[in-house]
């Protein structure tokens, strides 16, 4: 499955993305069902509430706050390290070579997923966006996923910025939040707040 142009825009071109074996080849699910491209298409054409999760089967995802994250950024941009980046509304998450997110484990107000049953949301979901997303802007390849060991001193120096009680609270980890029944039906509301 190719992606026709690049680097992917619509909705479209980013499900067949993440899904293409060839590319990123990610495990996609709406809610607990496991999804091919082609039945996510089908899911967000019905219903564009859907919420698109990813397992972190290829890749571990560490996620903070959202100004810990900004600043892990620009300290990630002066070293000339890229890593992808998801933005939420209150968190940030860093994707890094799979096994390596235990690098980061130990700081707190860091939480690391890993693993066939943990799951990211994706664009375009709403409220998740791309700061930097997985794939090369100017070819059609992956970025290689650097170790988290190169977001230690970054996620460190951010948390020592922004303590835990301003970065964050744990129920804010992993993104925009659904309950159990949004998440077996496919679709939630956004919150409001």
């Amino acid at each position: 499955m190719a992606t026709s142009a690049w680097p992917p825009r619509s909705r479209d071109a980013l499900v067949n993305t993440y899904a293409d074996a060839e590319l990123l080849g990610w495990p996609l699910f709406v809610g607990t069902e496991p999804m091919n491209a082609d039945r996510v298409q089908h899911v967000f054409a019905r219903n564009p509430t859907t919420a698109l999760l990813a397992a972190c089967t290829k890749f571990d995802a560490v996620t903070a706050s959202r100004r810990v994250v900004a600043d892990a950024l620009v300290r990630l941009d002066r070293m000339g390290a890229v890593l992808p980046c998801l933005l939420y509304r209150e968190t940030g998450t860093f994707l890094v070579a799979r096994g390596s997110g235990a690098h980061v484990s130990a700081l707190a107000g860091v939480q690391v997923m890993a693993g066939a049953d943990a799951r990211i949301t994706l664009p375009p979901t709403h409220g998740a966006r791309w700061d930097t997303p997985p794939w090369h802007l100017t070819k059609r390849a992956p970025l290689e996923l650097s170790s988290a060991a190169v977001l230690h001193s970054c996620l460190e120096e951010g948390l020592r910025l922004y303590p835990r009680r301003e970065a964050g609270s744990d129920h804010d980890a992993g993104g925009p939040t659904f309950s159990v029944q949004e998440i077996d039906e496919g679709h939630y509301q956004p919150e409001s707040r």
